[in-house]
């Protein structure tokens, strides 16, 4: 378990811009323009498609991840903010994310046609309380979430969160267990390994014996539970406790659904 934090720049609307139909370049007229900006959204009032931004060329031109679609427009507002979210490389899942201004957690585990449903034109602003799954990310060979509703602040914002990291791959370069994990435990498991392949037609495996391969097998998951023990005498996460009269705020017994958006709409 590792903790991150989605920080949200403010938004950036200076100047105007024109855009034109089935173009990817955007041109600015009293903008400023900055590298940081690659990665972020780019959008022109309500009804036409949230763009993401390619590259930016100088102060006043910029390079959209996709054609304009919509009409051609000219000396247009319009603004840059950032609505999307790619986790850190070693990126599992997430385990909670949340918004320390307003107290409250995201709801986890939306797709995008459940917010399709709820808001397609994504004209809800505010502080998020979603954070939905939104595709896989091929630059970064990460998935890319979004935030919604779109915090579009002027000041800028953070959302912390904890999760869930990958496990550790022996085949990276420079790879180190954790030291939780008995290097003894993995010695057993590759032995039972060794133990069932019974080699090739010109070169037999003098070590191939299943009975051995099943011995091998059981002492490890001997270790791997001793291993489960002992990491929940030192970290418990997987157990949960029933209190049938416990007052609010445990979670096992609130009076009310208290989410994000019943937050939104109660005074407590």
């Amino acid at each position: 378990m590792r903790q991150g934090q989605f920080i949200l720049p403010a938004v950036y609307r200076t100047g105007t811009v024109t855009v034109t139909n089935s173009l990817t370049t955007v041109t600015g007229a009293l903008t400023v323009w900055t590298g940081a900006m690659v990665g972020r959204q780019f959008r022109i009032g309500n009804s036409t498609p949230i763009y993401t931004i390619a590259s930016v060329t100088d102060n006043t031109t910029l390079d959209l991840s996709l054609p304009w679609g919509a009409a051609t427009q000219a000396g247009a507002t319009y603004n840059i903010y950032q609505a999307y979210q790619t986790p850190p490389s070693d990126f599992h899942s997430f385990i909670t994310i949340w918004d320390p201004r307003y107290n409250w957690q995201l709801w986890r585990n939306v797709d995008q046609v459940t917010l399709n449903y709820a808001d397609a034109q994504r004209t809800n602003l505010g502080p998020s309380y979603v954070i939905a799954s939104r595709e896989w990310n091929t630059t970064s060979n990460l998935p890319e979430y979004e935030l919604w509703p779109h915090d579009v602040t002027t000041t800028g914002c953070v959302y912390p969160y904890l999760y869930e990291a990958r496990a550790t791959d022996l085949e990276d370069s420079g790879a180190v267990l954790p030291r939780y994990i008995r290097g003894d435990a993995l010695l057993e498991m590759s032995l039972s390994q060794a133990a069932r392949w019974p080699g090739t037609e010109t070169e037999k495996n003098p070590y191939f014996e299943m009975a051995l391969s099943r011995q091998l097998e059981a002492r490890a998951e001997f270790m791997i539970g001793e291993m489960e023990r002992q990491d929940d005498e030192v970290f418990l996460q997987n157990a949960t406790y029933q209190m049938p009269y416990a007052p609010w705020p445990f979670p096992s017994m609130a009076p009310y659904p208290l989410d994000a958006a019943w937050l939104q709409s109660h005074a407590i």
